[in-house]
């Protein structure tokens, strides 16, 4: 049986990287802390320092406050559910001008969250004027407005738009102070903090992938300003099931996915798409098997078929992720650190936790 392992010990060291005071941190937990399980990674983030965290579902939120008593909870996606959200002590964000002059008495007595829309434009205010707005309705209704916030849509991209998100916001910022003092200020996600460190006027930074060991864009090929070696949270390895040989012209795999030009030794190894391993990430891509990597010549729902030479044997542990595979390093070739994550199937893979 493939096997997925998640040590815990590596989201603390991706934390204790980070050249700012931890109680300085967001933590992003959404989606089940990015598939590396809810509880568990918060608890190792509690005792890193970390204080306050972030997610978009109240079903989670809830999960976090019942697990931790003191710390602080936002909640990015809108809701309704504001008897909830009162009974839990969850801040939560203003999605539009309208949410807020429908919902203010609902909202009162919550410690609001007041997004700028950005090149993201999911929700948030879209401009100057419709800051101010809700900042004059808010004092007028003795609205709690705790924080100001942003989503920056290109901060891995190197296109000139990260940039104009950034002056955007931080001009709106700089008119907006003078009317109304924002207790907490997070506008910066794991690129934008890598590139540019914590902003002079943020309270808060907002991490998510950095936590869980990856680098969000090429550092390779682009500058951070702030020092980062991932540790990836977790390792993905199956097992030598089989060894054919094939001879020239010799098909294996759904519809002849693979025929041999020559003749070729291969290994069947427990894994595939159906594990939660994208097949971008597979097929034409590398495994580790006894420190050497091999080429993956194709994927089935529970297979992989890899070409090995005589070292191979039956029962040898075969790498799809780990340090030296890191999630990052498959990002121009298929789907992002995330996506990669999100799929991973906790039902078919044996699940490992090291603390």
């Amino acid at each position: 049986m493939a096997e997925l392992e998640i040590d815990y010990k590596k989201i603390a060291k991706n934390i204790n990287q980070f050249k700012l005071n931890k109680e300085k941190i967001i933590a992003v937990v959404k989606n089940n802390a990015y598939n590396m399980d809810l509880e568990d990674s918060i608890r190792t983030m509690y005792q890193t320092g970390i204080r306050y965290f972030a997610t978009t579902s109240l079903n989670e939120a809830i999960s976090i406050r019942k697990i931790l008593k003191d710390v602080d909870i936002f909640l990015i996606n809108p809701t309704y559910k504001f008897e909830e959200v009162k009974k839990y002590d969850i801040e939560i964000n203003i999605s539009s001008l309208n949410y807020l002059k429908e919902n203010y008495e609902n909202l009162s007595g919550l410690k609001l969250h007041m997004e700028y829309a950005g090149f993201m434009n999911r929700s948030g205010v879209k401009n100057l004027e419709e800051a101010i707005e809700v900042i004059k309705f808010s004092n007028e209704n003795n609205l709690i407005l705790k924080a100001l916030w942003c989503h920056f849509a290109h901060a891995d991209e190197f296109d000139g738009n990260y940039e104009i998100e950034k002056s955007r916001i931080l001009n709106i910022y700089e008119e907006l102070c003078k009317i109304h003092k924002f207790e907490v200020k997070h506008f910066q996600n794991s690129a934008s903090y890598l590139r540019d460190g914590i902003f002079e006027i943020a309270s808060h930074i907002r991490p998510g992938i950095m936590l869980y060991g990856a680098y969000p864009y090429d550092v390779k090929k682009n500058p951070t300003k702030e020092v980062y070696k991932p540790y990836q949270t977790f390792e993905v390895r199956a097992k030598v099931l089989n060894i054919r040989e094939l001879d020239k012209n010799d098909s294996i795999g759904y519809c002849n996915s693979y025929i041999a030009n020559k003749k070729t030794c291969v290994a069947i190894a427990d894994i595939g798409y159906g594990d939660g391993i994208l097949r971008s990430r597979l097929t034409g891509k590398t495994c580790i098997i006894n420190g050497r990597e091999y080429e993956i010549l194709s994927v089935m729902m529970s297979h992989i078929v890899v070409e090995i030479d005589k070292d191979v044997k039956i029962g040898d542990q075969v790498i799809i992720y780990n340090d030296n595979l890191p999630i990052y390093s498959y990002n121009k070739y298929c789907n992002s650190n995330s996506e990669q994550m999100a799929v991973l199937n906790k039902n078919s893979l044996h699940v490992i936790k090291k603390y």
